[in-house]
């Protein structure tokens, strides 16, 4: 088709009336068929059509936006889970209005306020706080949302997140396997889930390496001289055993292995480095680094295609989806084979 295509040109390739793709457009399938259904999402699709928000919203009165509250897009990880979720959203005919709150409560109270001014029809939110109440509130003015990342105690509706718990224990019990007798987490004090990660890493290390949390847990931040003061603490401990640590997001690993390569030691010889959250290089450096990751852009689909379904369907989200995470052990972790 030649210059901009309309929904006239969409229900002529589709065999349809304007009617029935309006409706499409609008969530309304109840009385379409599954092949309808089909043929018109392919034609969409094949003819990369975009429906005049403009011109819907002033018809249905819908803006056509959906709010997407993040704690951070510091760390790549955030920014994955939001391209998921305006890749789903865009492919539906929704907009986003992404708001970044830095894990401030006020900030993400204020962001909430915002996106219901411009009156967005459902909210995407990774929060900061485990509270429940400003969602539910949300929730009851018939406003669907979306949690994702965690998953949160007492929420009823729809939510997206990772098993931290599972993927932590299976790569501590690598590390044991592998002949590593203590463990030291290094903790981001900027990361807005550091306490419910640090619970799970007490309980993992606790079971398989008879750790107390004090034992397996120093807090750094972003600069090296806290990184450079964990290491130092670890690397004359526990004379004799054999020693791994796990850097908690991409930023600190790099610290910890410039540290490492500026003091001359030895991985996995002389320690382990294993990484929870770090993305993209980790299997380029030699030795590759053993790592956990979470599936963030599939966290923003799902998330998302739950908000589509909600709006189709005019009723709250629903169901918790758990995703599974990878595990990626490299010559980091691999003190066999010395």
């Amino acid at each position: 088709m030649a210059g901009r295509v309309t929904i006239s040109d969409i229900a002529k390739a589709a065999r349809v009336s304007k009617t029935t793709i309006s409706r499409y457009l609008n969530g309304n399938y109840g009385y379409m068929s599954v092949e309808t259904r089909a043929r018109i999402e392919e034609i969409i699709e094949k003819y990369n059509y975009v429906p005049n928000g403009i011109a819907r919203t002033l018809k249905s009165k819908k803006s056509g936006m959906i709010g997407v509250i993040v704690n951070t897009l510091r760390y790549q990880v955030g920014a994955q889970t939001v391209t998921g979720i305006n890749d789903i959203c865009t492919k539906n005919g929704y907009g986003t209005i992404v708001h970044c709150t830095n894990g401030d409560r006020k900030a993400e109270e204020t962001a909430v306020q915002l996106c219901l001014n411009q009156q967005v029809e459902g909210f995407i939110i990774i929060p900061c706080e485990n509270s429940v109440s400003p969602y539910l509130e949300i929730c009851e003015r018939g406003i669907p949302v979306v949690i994702c990342t965690r998953r949160l105690d007492d929420w009823p509706y729809g939510c997206v997140y990772v098993r931290h718990d599972e993927l932590i224990q299976k790569m501590l019990l690598h590390l044991k396997e592998q002949g590593f007798e203590k463990v030291r987490f290094l903790l981001d004090v900027h990361d807005f889930h550091k306490e419910a990660m640090a619970g799970f890493f007490a309980a993992a290390s606790a079971k398989l390496f008879g750790m107390s949390r004090e034992e397996s847990i120093r807090w750094v931040g972003r600069e090296s001289p806290a990184v450079c003061e964990a290491l130092d603490a670890l690397l004359h401990e526990y004379p004799g055993q054999s020693k791994a640590v796990m850097a908690v997001n991409t930023h600190t690993l790099f610290l910890t292995l410039r540290e490492l390569e500026r003091r001359r030691i030895r991985i996995p010889d002389e320690l382990g480095v294993c990484g929870y959250d770090v993305i993209g290089w980790s299997e380029l450096v030699y030795p590759g680094i053993s790592a956990i990751r979470q599936p963030m852009d599939r966290m923003g689909i799902i998330a998302a295609e739950k908000m589509m379904e909600s709006l189709r369907e005019q009723r709250p989200t629903q169901g918790a989806c758990a995703l599974e995470g990878s595990l990626f052990f490299r010559n980091s972790t691999n003190l066999k084979a010395l």
